[in-house]
Order: structure tokens, then C-alpha cells, then sequence
């Protein structure tokens, strides 16, 4: 089958992130254009991760007479890649590009890609079936706005952009069709478009106001995925919580629903009311993950931006809902924002840190094409990669050995506490030793990783506790005694093994194999605190139980011993329960006993 020899049916295609992500601009335009075109419409996903040949294969197996990219800033590169390829391979396909890394720059995309035929600029949906109806009935496309494409003479034509959808209900459903290519995925799903906020570095600075599904339509669109065997679905609404009754209706809607998805959203936390923390108090664990941007709790550099905050309010809300502890909190940081040097930036981060969010992301300054902060870069004084995603290099305040120091700080925040197993031993460093500064730990202790030639290596987990151990023995070795008692408790709360990461000492007695076998035997001990493994031997009721020894020093300086029985998830190999066995009464073990000990 030759090359010209082709199907007519249209591909819509990305790269996504990983394999479990999706693409919500695919499944719309798919929506959308179905109803509006003879040809038949197919979905491709990829990840970055793919090799471009290998992807530039699958695509060409279905002979396609059109060809649609959506472009982002982690996969525009790969993608033109595989457009230059592709039409050499099968030139008489049409290669249409869409998304935001296109939009802003359509003549450029096109001057610099002769594969590539056309761009669509702004929402897609209308503008990608119209381009798909004049395609297919050989119309002029003079009068198409938000299309860019090459006219006779192989000049770029950019016709005017296209006005917004003014009713997002006359969307449909973007998933109505190839729902078992979702399973175990990311779904994404949009019930607002558009922001009222003009942050400056973000491309909805840009956007006019707020569009809305109909509250109706939303729970309508939920009822088919709550129904489905998805991982999470993440709304990509830009401020979730802008209407709070809204938000209300629909979280309380997705609690009525029978199924355990986790749901995603935007929050600004600032905007909770009493009532609406009295109601998030309320709903069950495990069901909602909040993402919260704080970018910086610097007043100047907010201002610089145009992002309003009230920090201490967002504060005093953020710890309410931490407290509780029902909901997961992700909060974002930015580095590079105008005005902010390193130990500015340092403050604010310490400030977010000692909120103890489940997760911190320390991200940094993007210069989007097409934000208004694009627009500012040469006046502030911006330097930023020429290429994606266009990350700041320096700035009047921030130089490039300061963004150094902050990516190897983001490096052992992800790969220590976002991993969120040394939590123990982590908040002792930060708050016993390092007093609340969080940020100088995390600047001193990568300072130890270059020294010691650890970058630039794959690392097993139990290395990086040695590597924190070494690191407090080198550095504070006072404190040496009570970070590997938390870093030995840390591991063994995460994982079941019979061995200690390097560095980590055991004070187990030698017959420790026979107190265990004592608790097994004991038919009260099992029945009360082993309900679910009554009735199994005790070779198979062993297996799931480790006992560890302790040591550490109280305020008053008074050494004290803490046997631990550790009660192991048989799938997971996580502790599901520990008990203090130290005096003659058992308990469980509340590991914020140790949260201050000096």
C-alpha cells in the first residue's frame, strides 16, 4: 500500500505527559466535529516518553487524510519533529496544528515548518469544523477566522481570530465515545473556561471573564464519569470555588455518587467562607484533592503580577483544612516572580513549608508566549530559555546560580517529602534543628549532594536514607541519634523488610525472633489487636509483624527505650497499625509523641 493510498478519516492526536493522562481538548474536538463531518474521527494518545519514530509508525498505519496535533509546552518540539517526518512519508496528508503553544504565534509555526498546513488559533472546536467542512467541500478560506494557513504563492495567510463560544452548554459531552481507552486513567473535564484574576504570567491573564457550564449539565456530565473505572477526575477550571454554592452543588453531587473517584480542583483558598470550611470539615477522607497556588507570599511580587492575596486569611484557611485533614492539599510556589531574590523567595517558601501541605511544589517562571508578562519581559528585565517551556534563566534580582540552587532544591523537596515517607524524620531536621527554616535545610543538604557527586545517578530509596543520615552525622552530628531513630521509624512504617537502610542502627536484642514469636502465641494479644489474622498460623501471622527497639531523649534529657510492633498490609507491605509494647499496657502508637522531642 503506497503512501498516497489513504483512509479518510481524521486523527487527533497529542503526546501527553504519561500514559495515565488524557487529553480533554481531543475528546472535545472529537464531540464537537463528529455531527459536522462525513469522516470518521479517531483519537491517538502518545506520551512524550514514546520515541517519535515508533509514534510516527502507529499514525501512518491508519493512513489518515488528515492529521490534527494538540500543542503544548511539553510536547511541541516532538511534535513538529513528527509532522517534518510524516509528511515526507505520506505527503499528500493534511497536518493540522491547535493548542496554546500554536496559537500565540501561528505565522512563525508555519514559516518555520513546511509540514505543517494549518494552525488553529483560540477555542477549537468551531473553528476545526469549519476547517474540516471547507476542506472537505474545497472552500476558500479567506473567511474562516482563527485559521492560519499558506495561500497561492505559499505566503502565510493569518485570518482574524474567532469570537469565544458564548454558551458552553452547546458543547456536548467530550467523552460520549471510547470510554474503555479511560480506565485507570487521569480524566480531565472543564466546568468553567476563562479566569477573573490577570495574573500576568498565566495565559488566562488574557482571557475576558468566566464561562459556565450550566450547574444541570455539570451533574449530568459527572453521572457518566463517576460511572466509569477512572482513577481521578481533574477539573481544569482555573478557580474551582468562584461561586461557592456552585461548588458546594457539585461536590455534594459527587458525594452522592456510589463510586470512589477522587476529584481534583483549582482552589484559591482565600475565597472559603466559614461555612463553606464548616462543610469541608465534613465530607469523607480520600475523596478530594485541592490544588492551591500560592506562587509567593512576597506582597511586591504579587503586585508586580497583578495577583491578589490575602496571605493571612489563605494561611489561617489552609491550616483549617490541614487540621481536619480530610482533603489532600497540593500548594504551588513559583520562583523568578519579579522583585524576589533567593532570600526573599526563601521566606516565602519557609512560610508555605511550615504549613506542612501534603505536597509542595516548587515550580518556576515560565514566560508563556501570549501572556501579558511576554509582553513585559524586555522591560523587566527577563532571560529565559528561547525553547520549551521557556523557563526563566535570570532575572535583575535572581541569577542563574540562584535558579541552580532552587531546581536542586525542588530536586530533594520532590524526592523527600512530596515522597512523603520521611515525614517523621523531616519534621525533626526542619523544626528542631533548623528552627522553622526550612529552606536553608534544603539549600545546605543539596549543597551536600554536589559535594558528595550524588546528582546525576538513579538512587534506591534506601540510599536516600543513608544519604539524609550521612548528611545530619557530617552536619549536625549532635542530632545524629534522633534523626536515625525517626529515619529507622520512618522506614519501617513504609516498608516490610528485615534489614535497615545503611547508616540506620538496630538495638534489637538478640532474641528478638522469640518476643515476636511471644506475641504470636499469645491467643489475647492476636484476638484483640490481630482480629483479622485469627485462625492463621503463626509462622503466616509473623510474616506480617516486625518489633523494632528505639531510643531517643526527651526534653528533660532522659533517655528512654519504645518497643514498636510494626502490623504490615500483606498486599501493600505498608504498616497498617503499630502498637507500643513498652510498658505493660499495649497501645497504639501515636507518632506525634516523638514530634518535638529534643
Amino acid at each position: 500500500m503506497s503512501a498516497a493510498v489513504r483512509s479518510d478519516c481524521v486523527i487527533l492526536s497529542t503526546l501527553n505527559a504519561t500514559y495515565l493522562h488524557t487529553c480533554l481538548a481531543l475528546y472535545s474536538l472529537q464531540a464537537f466535529c463528529h455531527p459536522r463531518t462525513n469522516r470518521e474521527i479517531r483519537i491517538m494518545e502518545f506520551t512524550i516518553n514514546q520515541l517519535p519514530g515508533d509514534i510516527l509508525g502507529e499514525v501512518y498505519l491508519q493512513r489518515p487524510a488528515i492529521l490534527a496535533f494538540s500543542c503544548y509546552i511539553w510536547n511541541i518540539e516532538p511534535i513538529l519533529k513528527i509532522c517534518d517526518d510524516y509528511k515526507k512519508a505520506a505527503p499528500t496528508t493534511i497536518i493540522i496544528l491547535g493548542g496554546p503553544e500554536v496559537s500565540f504565534d501561528p505565522g512563525r509555526i508555519l514559516e518555520q515548518n513546511p509540514g505543517v498546513d494549518y494552525v488553529v488559533s483560540g477555542e477549537g472546536e468551531t473553528v476545526l469544523a469549519q476547517l474540516l467542512a471547507a476542506l472537505d467541500n474545497q472552500l476558500d478560506l479567506d473567511s474562516l477566522p482563527g485559521i492560519s494557513y499558506r495561500g497561492d504563492q505559499h505566503q502565510v495567510c493569518l485570518n482574524p481570530s474567532r469570537e469565544e463560544l458564548t454558551s458552553l452548554d452547546d458543547l456536548p459531552f467530550p467523552y460520549y465515545r471510547d470510554r474503555d481507552d479511560l480506565t485507570d486513567k487521569i480524566i480531565y473535564y472543564e466546568s468553567s473556561r476563562g479566569c477573573p484574576f490577570r495574573c500576568s504570567y498565566c495565559l488566562s491573564g488574557s482571557s475576558r471573564g468566566v464561562r459556565i457550564l450550566s450547574l444541570e449539565r455539570v451533574k449530568s456530565d459527572l453521572d457518566v464519569l463517576l460511572s466509569l473505572p477512572v482513577r481521578e477526575i481533574k477539573f481544569v477550571d482555573r478557580t474551582f470555588n468562584l461561586d461557592e454554592n456552585r461548588t458546594r452543588a457539585i461536590i455534594e453531587h459527587i458525594l452522592s455518587s456510589p463510586g470512589q473517584v477522587m476529584a481534583h480542583f483549582e482552589i484559591d483558598a482565600g475565597l472559603f467562607s466559614e461555612a463553606m470550611l464548616d462543610f469541608l470539615a465534613t465530607i469523607p477522607a480520600s475523596r478530594f484533592n485541592f490544588e492551591i497556588g500560592i506562587q509567593s507570599t512576597y506582597p511586591p511580587a504579587l503586585q508586580a503580577v497583578h495577583r491578589r492575596q490575602d496571605w493571612e486569611r489563605l494561611r489561617r484557611n489552609i491550616i483549617r483544612l490541614m487540621t481536619v485533614g480530610n482533603i489532600h492539599i497540593h500548594l504551588d510556589l513559583i520562583a523568578g516572580l519579579p522583585g524576589e531574590d533567593l532570600v526573599r523567595f526563601k521566606k516565602s517558601f519557609d512560610m508555605v513549608y511550615n504549613l506542612q501541605p501534603h505536597m509542595l511544589q516548587l515550580g518556576f517562571l515560565k514566560i508563556l508566549k501570549g501572556s501579558p508578562l511576554e509582553h513585559d519581559s524586555d522591560r523587566l528585565g527577563y532571560v529565559f530559555q528561547s525553547y520549551p517551556p521557556y523557563q526563566v534563566i535570570s532575572t535583575p534580582v535572581l541569577e542563574y546560580g540562584d535558579i541552580l540552587t532552587l531546581t536542586r532544591m525542588e530536586s530533594l523537596l520532590d524526592r523527600y517529602y512530596n515522597f512523603g515517607e520521611m515525614t517523621v524524620a523531616l519534621d525533626y531536621i526542619t523544626t528542631c534543628i533548623y528552627e522553622g527554616r526550612a529552606a536553608d535545610f534544603f539549600q545546605d543538604f543539596a549543597a551536600c549532594w554536589t559535594a558528595r557527586g550524588w546528582w546525576g545517578r538513579g538512587h534506591k530509596k534506601e540510599a536516600l536514607y543513608s544519604f539524609l543520615g550521612s548528611f545530619i552525622e557530617h552536619h549536625h552530628p549532635v542530632h545524629l541519634d534522633q534523626v536515625d531513630e525517626r529515619l529507622k521509624y520512618d522506614y519501617l512504617l513504609h516498608n516490610h523488610r528485615y534489614t535497615l537502610p545503611k547508616g540506620l542502627t538496630s538495638h534489637n536484642p538478640d532474641d528478638i525472633n522469640q518476643i515476636l514469636y511471644g506475641y504470636t502465641r499469645n491467643k489475647d494479644f492476636v484476638h484483640r489487636w490481630l482480629p483479622q489474622l485469627e485462625g492463621r498460623s503463626r509462622r503466616e501471622i509473623k510474616k506480617l509483624l516486625h518489633i523494632e527497639f528505639f531510643r531517643f531523649t526527651d526534653h528533660e534529657g532522659a533517655a528512654r527505650e519504645t518497643k514498636l510492633i510494626f502490623i504490615y498490609d500483606p498486599v501493600t507491605r505498608t504498616a497498617v497499625q503499630v502498637l507500643d509494647l513498652t510498658g505493660e499496657m499495649v497501645c497504639a502508637w501515636d507518632e506525634h509523641k516523638w514530634a518535638n522531642q529534643a
